[in-house]
C-alpha cells in the first residue's frame, strides 16, 4: 500500500473534527487508531481542547485556566500531558491500525517534541492518515504539505456534507 494522506483544513469550528468522528464511525473504529480532539465549552464559550483516543481515553491539552508557560493565545497548553497521551496511542496506532487519526496537527501540538518526531514517522510509513491542519500553516507543517501522498481537502460551509462519504470512498479504496 502506498502512503496516503487525507488532511483536512478550514476555519476553526468549520466541522474538521466532527468530520473526522464521522468518518470514523464510518469506516469502523477498529481499524482506526490515534486521537480526535473536542473542544471544551462553557456555555458558547471555548475554554480549551481535550484529545480523544478510539477507545475513549482522553487528556485536556489546553484551557484557558492553565497557568502553563506554554501559550498559544489565550490558551495555556498542557505540553508534558500531551506528550505522553499522543506518544502511547500513536505508536500504538502504527503498530496495530490501518488508519492513523491525528486531529489535529497544529501549533499547540507542535510544542511537543515527541508528537513531531511521531508525525515524521508516521509520514515517512505505509499507513493510511486521516487528519486535520490548520489554515494558517506552521514551518514544519509546511512540510506535510508538500508530500506528494498528500491530500489537502479544504473545508466549508458549501464543501463539509458532501466530503464525508467521498472521503470514506477514498480511504476504503486505499486499505481494502
Amino acid at each position: 500500500m502506498n502512503s496516503t494522506f487525507f488532511l483536512l483544513s478550514g476555519k476553526p469550528r468549520i466541522g474538521k473534527s466532527t468530520l473526522i468522528k464521522q468518518i470514523i464511525h464510518e469506516i469502523g473504529v477498529d481499524r482506526c487508531g490515534g486521537f480526535y480532539t473536542e473542544e471544551v465549552t462553557n456555555f458558547d464559550d471555548r475554554i480549551g481542547f481535550r484529545c480523544v483516543s478510539m477507545d475513549g481515553e482522553s487528556v485536556d491539552i489546553a484551557n484557558v485556566e492553565s497557568c502553563s508557560a506554554t501559550r498559544v493565545g489565550r490558551y495555556g497548553v498542557n505540553v508534558e500531558e500531551f506528550d505522553l497521551f499522543a506518544k502511547d496511542i500513536l505508536q500504538g496506532a502504527l503498530r496495530t491500525k490501518d488508519i492513523i487519526v491525528i486531529d489535529e496537527i497544529g501549533y499547540m501540538q507542535m510544542f511537543s517534541h515527541s508528537f513531531k518526531k511521531n508525525v515524521q514517522d508516521i509520514f515517512s510509513g505505509n499507513k493510511v492518515v486521516l487528519g486535520t491542519i490548520p489554515l494558517n500553516r506552521h514551518p514544519e507543517m509546511n512540510i506535510i504539505n508538500n508530500l506528494k501522498e498528500a491530500n489537502i481537502i479544504t473545508v466549508d460551509e458549501l464543501s463539509r456534507d458532501k466530503i464525508a462519504e467521498w472521503l470514506v470512498r477514498e480511504v476504503l479504496n486505499v486499505i481494502d
